[in-house]
């Protein structure tokens, strides 16, 4: 696509994030997602999230910056239309969590790469502390690997304390998890995901 062509796409997102109710946005989005029944249906739902995702995303922005500079209409306007899409992906992902839970990894990689990628790319802090419990779930149920947990966390802990954190070798990537956890004071958070697991094993060994 060229570079003009996807300015134009990235101002008409930029006019309909800025356009119409927010609440009725929200009715919209959960509308849509109750509507998926099957599991093929929320696997391709959750895989278009991640494409318009990566789709503002890549060698686009650098490209821009380097043909109009960084403070350019053209450039900022790409880096706005990324921040929108942020946030409606943040709605989606948030409402299909509420709604549907964690997808598992029968679903795919895509898939379940998804919620935790958007999370990690939306705006804020308090946008992933919110979210911990439900991605730290997923990673103990094996829904998504060590490596994603690490990757979330640790951008977590660079927001928080504008470095990354230096682990003493050898070390583990549970070793790591723990050590982000703990230094970012999620330890309460960690337990009540670990009880909630405990508990439906429980109920699991009781049927």
């Amino acid at each position: 696509m060229k570079i003009e062509k996807y300015i134009l796409l990235l101002l008409s997102l930029l006019y309909i994030g800025c356009s119409g109710n927010s609440n009725d946005g929200d009715a919209i989005i959960a509308h849509e997602i109750i509507k998926l029944k099957t599991d093929e249906d929320k696997k391709r739902y959750l895989e278009k999230i991640l494409e318009d995702d990566q789709q503002v995303r890549g060698s686009k922005g650098q490209e821009l910056m380097l043909k109009y500079g960084k403070d350019s209409k053209e450039h900022m306007d790409y880096i706005k239309a990324q921040w929108e899409m942020d946030k409606i992906n943040l709605l989606k992902v948030e409402k299909y969590l509420e709604i549907h839970g964690y997808p598992n990894k029968d679903f795919g990689d895509l898939a379940t790469t998804t919620p935790w990628m958007v999370i990690h790319h939306a705006q804020g802090y308090d946008t992933r502390e919110r979210n911990f419990e439900i991605v730290y779930e997923a990673y103990l149920n094996g829904d998504i690997e060590d490596g994603a947990i690490s990757f979330y966390l640790g951008r977590m802990y660079e927001m928080k304390n504008r470095e990354r954190l230096i682990m003493q070798n050898p070390y583990k990537s549970e070793d790591e998890i723990n050590k982000l956890i703990k230094e970012l004071n999620l330890e309460e958070k960690k337990a009540n995901v670990q009880q909630k697991i405990k508990g439906f094993m429980q109920i699991d060994q009781n049927e």
